[in-house]
């Protein structure tokens, strides 16, 4: 089984979040990131702050993300087109590395551990958080500030509708939970949101950008079998619907066929408002925050085929 993996805090934040500047150092902080990277320092600081716990060399981060941080990579590339070397800006080369969130955050929290960046498209948040929970549960790290990060470039989404990708809803925001060892959290008395009881990543077989036409997911039986739990014991579902109506067919097929005969209602924290990786974090804390007697299932598939199960268990269900 190894280690058990506690949920201790969360924090996420978005462009309609009043309050972001306050999260972030002084104006000289500010001026030095980009706006990607300011709601990520914002997430991640608000996630800690939540969890009560200070900012340690041990840390880990990991940030899922689907295109990093591309707003300061155009704008980088714009400065050169438009003025040959003279427009190379000195401030945004740091952020035109897939890298720069997860790297501004552990600057920013004094975070000296594993520091992970996974970009993939639609399943970027949940991947990140199941990662870390894994890694948790190794025993190969004791904390880890998991979650993600986008915020989408008008060039790219126009590009992609023009190259008749689906039809998406995307939004700008960050997101993180604090996952630790349960003995850590205890020690130090912290107040447990809930537990990872099981998390997994698997490909089902599809064409890439497409969906696939199988039903069976190893993804969901594998977190079941680290869980220890059976399909009965899931009673509610977080998916990764945002507005692509194809891949939400197949992903409602996948958990319905996991989770049979059982057929649960499937709720989305990414519709009507956009979807982005640090909706991840959110999914996973509202899991545990709704407790109960049931596991709640966070799911997520991409086109092409990249899929991640999490089951979350309340905060009732954490302390046994």
């Amino acid at each position: 089984m190894g280690q058990r993996v506690a949920i201790t805090g969360v924090g996420v934040v978005d462009e309609r979040t009043p309050d972001v500047a306050t999260w972030l150092a002084d104006e000289s902080e500010a001026r030095r990131l980009s706006r990607i990277c300011q709601l990520t320092v914002a997430a991640g600081r608000r996630a800690l702050a939540d969890a009560g716990l200070d900012a340690h060399g041990g840390l880990a981060v990991m940030v899922g993300t689907e295109f990093g941080d591309m707003v300061s990579t155009i704008s980088f590339v714009d400065g050169y087109l438009g003025r040959g070397p003279g427009g190379l800006s000195a401030l945004l080369f740091p952020h035109t590395v897939m890298n720069t969130m997860a790297a501004t955050t552990a600057i920013a929290v004094s975070a000296k551990g594993l520091s992970l960046t996974l970009s993939a498209l639609t399943v970027a948040g949940e991947l990140a958080i199941a990662r870390a929970a894994s890694a948790i549960r190794a025993g190969r790290v004791g904390a880890c500030l998991a979650g993600g990060a986008d915020e989408p470039a008008p060039l790219v989404m126009s590009a992609l509708r023009e190259a008749g990708a689906a039809p998406e809803l995307r939004a700008a925001g960050a997101g993180f939970v604090v996952l630790e060892t349960f003995d850590g959290a205890r020690e130090r008395g912290a107040r447990i949101l809930g537990e990872i009881a099981g998390a997994a990543w698997r490909a089902v077989p599809a064409r890439p950008h497409r969906i696939g036409s199988t039903a069976s997911s190893r993804a969901i039986a594998a977190a079941l079998t680290e869980a220890g739990a059976s399909a009965a014991e899931v009673g509610r579902v977080y998916t990764s619907a945002n507005g692509d109506g194809p891949r939400e067919e197949w992903e409602r097929a996948l958990v319905d066929a996991a989770l049979a005969p059982h057929r649960l209602t499937h709720r989305s924290l990414s519709v009507p408002t956009g979807r982005h990786s640090g909706l991840a974090a959110h999914s996973v804390a509202t899991a545990a925050s709704e407790g109960g007697d049931k596991l709640a299932l966070v799911h997520a598939v991409a086109r092409g085929g990249n899929q991640v199960a999490i089951l979350v268990r309340g905060p009732d269900g954490s302390d046994s």
